[in-house]
């Protein structure tokens, strides 16, 4: 099991030097993340991770901002406020060991953020990402496979959400290995 954290200062400079607004702000973030892998018998291991914060999207690979925009009624020098999103991200896979030349993977994962009330309605608010493969080892520098995977993207309040199927084909070598037969 690995734990795992981050604090961090976020800053920004509003580059319209307005006499009468300042956009200037800054927020911090900080995120935790718990993840392990777990063995279940000779052939499948587990892979899960869970993690949460504020402002630390950057750090995940579909996540787009740290800092969003938040209303600030009443105040007139700074209308709006840059605060940093909180975020939930979980994964779980399980690999899974056929045969010396088969193997799959299958796994699931989602991203959550919890926008701020002055965000567009077309932005990303949660994501969620499925695969399965079935890959060929034929010798121990070649990997030959096939994947489907399936992506959902759910906008902020827009009402809009839609699928995305792929089907990819792979071929990998590894140049440290040579061929080793």
């Amino acid at each position: 099991m690995q734990l795992a954290g981050i604090f961090r200062k976020i800053s920004w400079v509003d580059l319209n030097k307005s006499p009468t607004q300042d956009l200037s702000g800054d927020a911090f973030g900080w995120g935790l993340s718990l993840s392990s892998n777990l063995k279940f018998g000779q052939k499948d291991t587990g892979r899960f991770e869970v993690v949460y914060g504020d402002g630390v999207q950057n750090y995940m690979n579909d996540a787009p901002v740290d800092i969003g925009v938040k209303n600030n009624p009443g105040n007139p020098v700074t209308p709006i406020k840059g605060v940093a999103l909180p975020v939930l991200g979980i994964v779980a896979f399980l690999d899974h060991n056929w045969s010396d030349k088969f193997s799959t993977a299958i796994g699931y994962s989602m991203l959550n953020i919890e926008n701020s009330n002055a965000q567009k309605p077309s932005d990303f608010h949660q994501g969620h990402y499925a695969l399965t493969n079935l890959l060929y080892h034929p010798v121990p520098s070649v990997t030959i496979g096939s994947e489907f995977q399936w992506g959902r993207r759910v906008n902020f309040s827009d009402g809009f959400n839609d699928n995305d199927y792929r089907i990819q084909f792979s071929f990998k070598y590894d140049w440290k290995k040579g061929f080793e037969f």
